[in-house]
């Protein structure tokens, strides 16, 4: 690592550190530290294990068993799915929050659907009446297509297409891990590819979906483009937003945009967590169960955590919401 990258990393970490102690006092603080010690030596135990494991097997293709669904993951891919596969867990804290928004009979849209484990959920979870579910990779929409299937989710719409605030195509950076493959550069990448990409207001005219309810959103640092190109159905619907916002990806002009559209819009910020207390170190995610979601004025949060993943939960100002019980 140059000394450049290194100076990068270290004011990175003071930034997260910092933002820690201001939404979660001493005890997140302490936690935050654990999980800057402990994240290097988990994460290659799980790929050591997660490797030894399809190896042995000779396999490239693994069906994984949850309580409601089953996933079927790439043996090669080192993100996702062998999160899964190891620690059997992927947001935790999120995925709860988000499936107590659901209701049935809702419209969702899954804007990076990856490989449908997100997908798989909100199906099984509530008789949602649609789930439009895009993902740009061929790979990954490969996979979420026979997951699909392979659950009879009949409710379920697909998509190989990004979502962003054109009609064309963009380069498309694919890495190892599926699960942050991005339309946005990322400073390590195996290859890029064209993939077409179109607005969400384009897509959701053509296939007539008058109504949306809930938008999750998880691409990688393009959330400002894809923001910009679906203003007519946050204007028409004012869906729920939850999404992962990737801060150090964004610039400071960017992020004032994102938070100045949103409030133009009516939108508030009804809670939030940050993405390392939702991530699994050995297992478990080393957070107060009690004390993980946040709450906070959406200006000020984005603001004060200029450099760390956040889970946002976003809506209406005048949408009920109560803090699910983790």
């Amino acid at each position: 690592m140059n000394a450049e990258r290194m100076q990068n990393r270290i004011e990175y970490y003071k930034s997260a550190l910092a933002a820690l102690r201001t939404y979660g006092g001493d005890a997140e603080l302490a936690r935050g530290l654990a999980r800057i010690v402990l994240r290097k030596p988990s994460d290659a135990l799980r790929m050591l294990r997660w490797k030894l494991a399809s190896r042995f097997a000779h396999l490239d293709r693994v069906i994984l068993k949850f309580p409601n669904f089953d996933l079927l993951v790439s043996a090669k891919d080192e993100g996702i799915a062998a999160e899964l596969a190891i620690d059997r867990m992927h947001e935790p804290v999120g995925t709860k929050v988000l499936l107590s928004i659901l209701k049935d009979d809702m419209t969702l849209v899954e804007l990076g659907a990856n490989i449908g484990y997100y997908t798989m959920q909100e199906a099984k979870h509530r008789k949602l009446k649609k789930i439009v579910a895009i993902e740009p990779n061929p790979t990954s929409f490969e996979f979420l297509s026979e997951n699909v299937r392979l659950n009879q989710c009949d409710n379920v719409e697909l998509h190989n297409v990004g979502i962003s605030d054109i009609d064309g195509n963009l380069p498309f950076y694919i890495s190892k891990h599926s699960n942050i493959c991005s339309i946005t550069p990322r400073e390590s990448y195996a290859s890029i590819i064209d993939v077409p990409v179109t607005r969400l207001d384009t897509l959701l005219a053509k296939q007539k979906i008058k109504k949306v309810d809930l938008i999750r959103m998880d691409i990688e640092g393009h959330e400002i483009q894809a923001l910009k190109g679906m203003l007519k159905t946050l204007e028409r619907d004012k869906p729920w937003i939850c999404m992962e916002y990737h801060a150090p990806m964004i610039s400071a002009e960017d992020r004032n945009d994102f938070i100045t559209t949103l409030e133009s819009l009516g939108y508030a910020l009804k809670c939030f967590t940050f993405r390392w207390s939702d991530y699994p170190i050995f297992g478990h995610t080393l957070v107060d169960r009690d004390t993980v979601l946040k709450v906070g004025n959406l200006r000020q949060v984005l603001e004060d955590i200029p450099k760390q993943v956040l889970l946002l939960f976003l809506a209406p100002a005048s949408e009920p919401f109560e803090l699910p019980k983790l």
